[in-house]
């Protein structure tokens, strides 16, 4: 937990620095946008194995509010063995304060088999900001208080108050390609969760890309013959819209 606060207000610091810089941006509302990935390897001979990954997410950009929505799918087989099988879906909302400043409320469910855990559900909320926003580098960060509830495999629960913090960054090469990062640690007494997601995207054309992009996610505490951190490397065709 001592990293986490120094890591918030670090960061929190750095918005305040920040602020006396920032520049007036009057951006119009997107209005609706998204974007589906879909991954697959299949290799077959002494092992056959095959791992499929899925990801869907669209936002709802207003004057005042941003609304977002994603959901992903992650399954694996070994010699026809689920070796593999996640569901995460995470709904969040900001209301914006001003061009810069945003207030936060998010759901986010997450079904692992293989994590010892049948599900858990957090539910957070608090504030956010911009600390860079320019053509070739975007970066944001949020903070807030929140709640875990955590459901074993043995039908037993778990929950805790939690603190989350939230970033993410996007930082574009060149008219086709860009790369995208967000890190979120949701810090209990119990457990703390972090996960931290890097993609390379290089586009096709305009509604086409191809990404490359590395997940891992830590657990500091977990059920007897679970692991704690678990990794995802995927290439995967992008759809936008």
């Amino acid at each position: 937990m001592n990293f986490i606060k120094k890591f918030v207000t670090a960061c929190l610091l750095s918005a305040v620095a920040f602020s006396a810089y920032s520049e007036e941006k009057a951006k119009e509302p997107k209005g609706w946008f998204g974007a589906a990935e879909f991954g697959l390897v299949i290799t077959s001979g002494n092992t056959d194995t095959s791992t499929a990954t899925g990801k869907f997410e669209v936002s709802y950009d207003l004057e005042k509010w941003l609304h977002f929505a994603k959901f992903d799918i992650v399954n694996a087989e070994v010699d026809n063995s689920t070796t593999a099988e996640r569901y995460l879906l995470k709904l969040k909302s900001d209301y914006k304060m001003d061009d810069d400043q945003f207030l936060f409320a998010g759901l986010t469910h997450d079904v692992d088999k293989f994590s010892g855990y049948d599900s858990q559900s957090t539910i957070v909320a608090g504030y956010g900001r911009k600390l860079y926003d320019t053509d070739t580098f975007q970066l944001s960060a949020e903070v807030g208080p929140g709640y875990r509830t955590s459901e074993l495999d043995d039908g037993s629960n778990d929950s805790e108050v939690i603190i989350h913090f939230g970033s993410k960054g996007k930082y574009t090469m060149n008219e086709y390609s860009h790369f995208v990062a967000d890190l979120t640690v949701d810090g209990g007494s119990d457990q703390t969760i972090s996960i931290f997601n890097i993609g390379y995207v290089n586009k096709l054309n305009n509604a086409l890309a191809l990404k490359l992009s590395y997940n891992i996610k830590t657990s500091s505490s977990v059920p007897a013959g679970s692991k704690k951190t678990d990794t995802i490397t995927a290439v995967s065709l992008l759809y936008s819209f």
